[in-house]
């Protein structure tokens, strides 16, 4: 695989360049079906959208217990991929049940009930894909993971396209997605994931419950992640209504559309970090973690200065006259992407070290600044308050981070320094 940057260490190939643009084809798709659901539809329905995913996300991000980067860094070899699987089909069947539930006695009108259970069953096909391609990407094949996340973005456009735009109904385009997702899921994921290892789930109890206690820290982190995520939607939703949650979540995609990249990258450097982390390569490990912030923070100054001078003809272009009034909202969460990048990077060098654990207070803390940020906020400078709490909890997240890896790597340092001496 060629290399595209070189400076003493490796860590960008043609491979991770197809991951990238798989990633951005994936998310790219979300960000289309925004488009179509503003400019066919309205506000209301990309608010309905957005709430469905809001309600949803940290649920599922609970039952996901974060299994395929845990699958990626593994090293010992105890538990096999059939463990994983078997634990994700019950998390996955017991975080779908909670979503319909919450339908049942959440009190959302009839068809916003409908919409949060449809995008429940669309996150069901997502975590088993999910954990197939886990396999393919400890294989370190992120060829064939982009092309997965290419297909199904370009479907999902596809079908928002002919389905969505003729017929103005959500519910019906997100079932014709639900089963193209599927389909490539058993066609294409499962196949290649095959290759590799046996899918046959295990539902061992004693060894689900070893890698469930492993685990759970990780999904309690991602869980408060998804929340911390979707806390102001929540609070616009509840003070201000469907029309402004709509139109902080058209804007906020830019926070998404920057998410595309951190993943794709901090995806592809895990496996390396968590390698070098085990050999004592720190010097390796913050050097690369160094290059990786200063490139995400150099693509967010891009954007910040791209949506500067052209923002409003560009929301005017992507979106409605009333999402283009928000310029102001549009602007901060620009700035705020320059968090997103440091804060995302910290957390996945800290998940190779393998400290899960550490990570809970971490971000139990930026969840309170965003709640308390957000409810005092909110109701006095609307949409714009619901950005101020969520960059001020990515602050929070950021310092707490540093700290959190710099104690990690000293008592990295200390250990193996003991047993030099030993």
């Amino acid at each position: 695989m060629g290399v595209i940057f070189r400076n003493g260490l490796t860590f960008m190939t043609f491979a991770s360049l197809r991951y990238l643009f798989g990633n951005i084809t994936y998310a790219g798709a979300q960000f289309v079906i925004v488009i179509l659901l503003n400019k066919f539809g309205s506000s209301e329905i990309v608010g309905q959208y957005s709430l469905g995913l809001a309600v949803t996300a940290p649920i599922f991000m609970l039952s996901h217990l974060h299994l395929r980067s845990i699958l990626i860094v593994d090293t010992s070899g105890k538990y096999l991929f059939g463990d994983f699987f078997g634990l994700r089909i019950v998390t996955t069947a017991a975080a779908f049940i909670i979503t319909a539930g919450c339908c049942i006695v959440s009190g959302f009108d009839w068809n916003t009930a409908l919409v949060i259970f449809f995008i429940g069953l669309y996150r069901i096909v997502e975590s088993v894909s999910d954990i197939l391609l886990g396999i393919v990407q400890k294989q370190e094949r992120l060829d064939q993971i982009s092309f997965s996340r290419t297909a199904k973005g370009l479907f999902s456009i596809l079908v928002f396209a002919l389905v969505f735009i003729p017929t103005q109904s959500l519910i019906l385009a997100l079932l014709v997605m639900i089963a193209g997702w599927l389909a490539i899921t058993i066609a294409y994921d499962a196949r290649k994931a095959r290759v590799y290892t046996s899918l046959k789930p295990l539902f061992n109890k004693r060894r689900l419950w070893g890698l469930l206690f492993i685990s759970s820290p990780l999904g309690i982190v991602l869980a408060l992640m998804s929340l911390n995520t979707n806390i102001p939607l929540y609070a616009i939703s509840y003070f201000r209504g469907e029309h402004d949650l709509g139109v902080y979540a058209t804007l906020s995609y830019m926070i998404v559309a920057c998410n595309v990249v951190v993943t794709a990258l901090g995806e592809a450097i895990t496996p390396r970090l968590a390698r070098w982390h085990a050999a004592g390569r720190h010097k390796e490990f913050i050097t690369l973690l160094s290059r990786m912030i200063v490139m995400g923070l150099g693509i967010s100054a891009v954007a910040c200065l791209i949506g500067w001078m052209f923002g409003h003809q560009l929301l005017t272009l992507l979106f409605s006259a009333d999402v283009a009034e928000e310029i102001g909202l549009f602007h901060w969460l620009l700035v705020s992407t320059l968090l997103v990048f440091v804060s995302s990077y910290l957390w996945y060098a800290i998940t190779a070290t393998g400290k899960y654990k550490a990570q809970i207070p971490l971000f139990l803390c930026s969840v309170l600044t965003n709640g308390l940020s957000c409810l005092i906020f909110v109701p006095i400078f609307g949409v714009i308050g619901a950005a101020m709490g969520a960059s001020l909890a990515l602050l929070i997240q950021m310092i707490g981070s540093v700290i959190v890896l710099f104690l990690v790597i000293r008592q990295a340092r200390k250990q193996v320094q003991q047993e030099l001496a030993a």
